[in-house]
């Protein structure tokens, strides 16, 4: 080759070289200063600030690594679960289920402290007891096992070394991935309960559909106490479906009922796919009962009242909730277990009427009308059926005829259509069990039409072992 043809072939490859080089610069991203932003401001620790029955839950806000947010009580706390009355009534709830023939599962949530404490900054990781945390979490998984509820111990996820993060940044849910990693260690306690073999049997498969962006309810409340602004954060969305098999093998079951029902709050609905990897690793159809905005009894209540426990009740209930729950709520225990039992339905009602409601308090039953009856709280229960089934709140007074009253508040959630239907006992605790009942008022609910009516009843609890044991701590 020619010293000419040499140079040309240099001049061509150095000019090709030079236009790739442009072209590079040209398709590279471009480049910005990036600073850290959103500190919270002085309000987000401000307990005092923090005014609504939501925000409370919220109380307070703490700054985190890598733009984490924590809540410096709930995701920090040490205590876990209940007093020793608390435990009674776990107890009472989980007999009355198994009278039923129900094996009740309960998934107990480790807190963000417990599974995300290395994002915390030194200074808070340091005031962390983290180690009394684990002990006193540990110690309450047992208790819930002692009272025969079958717990999956869920301590293995407080020392995972992963890249997948277990809950948002910002928002006390758990991912999908932290959904899929419990949904493994649930599975693994489920496939020990006696019976469970033989449930039919369907092969589940989990595809990845897309993001879901999450803003987060902790970094709303930021928003409102300081007007700040965060990045939402994406996370891979998950679908579980059954398998497509051609020889129905996988579809055995198809025509019976769920024979595992799923029961809980916001975590178990469809976003984190929760209900869908247990699906997966049980190997099994799930009815997912479970809405976002129940609280810890919201699903419970609607799902026990139902035509499809009511009639064919599950093998298996799995109820999922987190440790911020109050489970020694005297008055969620007592309309679980009305509620269990159906109301009235079935028994004999004492005392029954249906009054058409007006503006301000009604008096709906009265004892003694006819003939004075013994109506002690700790034998008997009552259950209301409004003409309208939206009707989601009763304010209600409980008279008895010593003239002690009980100012009686029942909500159902505002997330799910709900059937009008309110049953709760009587209560039973010392001091109330042996008060006999005298006379049920009841105010109008708001906004509710001319021609509202309720079917009020009261009626005796059933007999068993529960309800001993209600007469039994009424005694003490």
């Amino acid at each position: 080759m020619t010293a000419f043809k040499l140079k040309t072939l240099a001049l061509a490859v150095t000019c090709a070289a030079f236009g790739s080089a442009l072209q590079a610069e040209e398709r590279q991203a471009p480049q910005y200063q990036v600073e850290e932003c959103c500190s919270l401001c002085p309000a987000a620790h401000d307990a005092s600030l923090y005014t609504t029955n939501y925000m409370k839950n919220f109380i307070t806000l703490m700054d985190a690594d890598e733009g984490w947010l924590f809540r410096s009580v709930e995701d920090l706390r040490t205590e876990f679960g209940t007093t020793e009355v608390g435990y009674q009534r776990l107890k009472e709830l989980r007999d009355g289920l198994k009278q039923r023939g129900v094996e009740l599962v309960v998934v107990y949530q480790p807190t963000r402290g417990l599974v995300n404490r290395s994002k915390l900054r030194p200074a808070d990781y340091q005031r962390f007891d983290y180690d009394k945390a684990l002990r006193n979490y540990r110690q309450a998984l047992t208790r819930f096992e002692q009272l025969g509820i079958w717990v999956p111990d869920l301590t293995p996820l407080t020392d995972e070394s992963t890249d997948k993060e277990f809950y948002f940044r910002r928002d006390q849910h758990w991912t999908p991935y932290g959904a899929e990693r419990t949904a493994r260690l649930v599975a693994e306690t489920v496939k020990r309960i006696p019976g469970f073999e033989d449930i039919p049997r369907k092969e589940f498969v989990t595809e990845r559909v897309g993001l879901m962006g999450k803003t987060g309810t902790m970094q709303n409340v930021a928003s409102q106490l300081c007007g700040t602004g965060y990045a939402v954060q994406y996370v891979d969305q998950f679908v579980t479906e059954p398998k497509d098999a051609s020889d129905g093998d996988a579809l055995f079951g198809d025509d019976s009922s769920p024979q595992i029902t799923l029961i809980g709050t916001s975590h178990s609905g469809k976003n984190y796919n929760f209900g869908g990897f247990l699906e997966e690793y049980l190997g099994t159809d799930i009815l997912n009962a479970a809405f976002p905005g129940g609280g810890l009894e919201g699903a419970m209540l609607e799902y026990l009242a139902s035509d499809a426990f009511q009639n064919d009740p599950p093998k298996i209930l799995i109820w999922e909730f987190s440790p911020l729950y109050d489970l020694a709520s005297d008055k969620i225990h007592r309309q679980l277990m009305a509620t269990l039992n159906n109301g009235c339905s079935g028994q004999t009602e004492l005392l029954s009427k249906e009054t058409r409601l007006h503006p301000g308090s009604n008096e709906v039953l009265v004892n003694g009308e006819n003939n004075l009856l013994t109506l002690a709280g700790n034998r008997h229960q009552l259950d209301l059926r409004f003409s309208d089934p939206s009707v989601k709140r009763v304010d209600a007074t409980i008279w008895y005829l010593n003239g002690r009253r009980e100012q009686l508040k029942l909500e159902k959630p505002h997330t799910v259509d709900t059937d009008g239907r309110f049953a709760v006992e009587l209560r039973d605790e010392p001091g109330w069990g042996e008060q006999n009942f005298f006379a049920l008022e009841i105010e109008k609910p708001e906004d509710s039409d001319d021609d509202l009516k309720v079917q009020a009843s009261l009626c005796q609890r059933p007999s068993g072992p529960g309800q001993q044991v209600a007469q039994h701590r009424a005694h003490d």
